[in-house]
C-alpha cells in the first residue's frame, strides 16, 4: 500500500487545539486524521498510511516520542516527522532529534509557521490560501 500525498496524522491530546490544527490543515488543503493517542495514532498511520504526522510529544498512551520512534522504524522517510511541544527546552528538542523528527515545533505557534513547517515536509502543487496564513497563536 502507497502512502498518501497530502494527508498528516495530527497527533494531539488539547482537543481544541487538535480542532484548530486540523482546521487550518484542511483549509490548506491537505487531509486530516487525528487522535490525542498515541497508541491509536500509530494504528491510523497503519491505517492510513500518512506522508506526515505533527507529533505532540506529552500525549497520552505513549508519549510523542515513542510514537515517532515508532513511525520511523516501520516507515523510515515515507513518513516525515515533525515534533511540537510546548518546551522547547534542549532536552525536548533532543528528544526530537533522537526520534528522527525532521522538525521541532515549539508551541505556541502561529498559523504560518504550523503551514510553513507542513508544506516543507509535504509541499502541495496548489498554493496555501492567504487567508489561513494570518498570524494567529496557535497551542497559546
Amino acid at each position: 500500500m502507497s502512502l498518501a500525498r497530502g494527508l498528516i496524522l495530527l497527533v494531539e491530546d488539547d482537543s481544541q487545539l487538535r480542532d484548530a490544527i486540523e482546521t487550518l490543515l484542511h483549509r490548506a488543503n491537505y487531509d486530516v486524521i487525528s487522535t490525542g493517542d498515541g497508541l491509536r495514532a500509530v494504528e491510523l498511520a497503519d491505517e492510513h498510511r500518512p506522508s506526515v504526522a505533527l507529533v505532540d510529544l506529552l500525549v497520552t498512551g505513549q508519549s510523542g516520542f515513542q510514537v515517532a520512534i515508532a513511525l520511523k522504524a516501520r516507515f523510515g522517510d515515507r513518513v516525515r516527522v515533525a515534533v511540537m511541544s510546548k518546551n522547547d527546552s534542549a532536552a525536548h528538542q533532543d528528544y526530537a532529534a533522537a526520534s528522527d523528527a525532521e522538525r521541532f515545533l515549539p508551541k505556541p505557534f502561529t498559523a504560518a509557521a504550523l503551514l510553513d513547517a507542513v508544506a516543507a515536509l509535504c509541499p502541495l502543487p496548489q498554493a496555501t490560501p492567504t487567508e489561513v496564513r494570518r498570524k494567529v497563536k496557535i497551542g497559546a
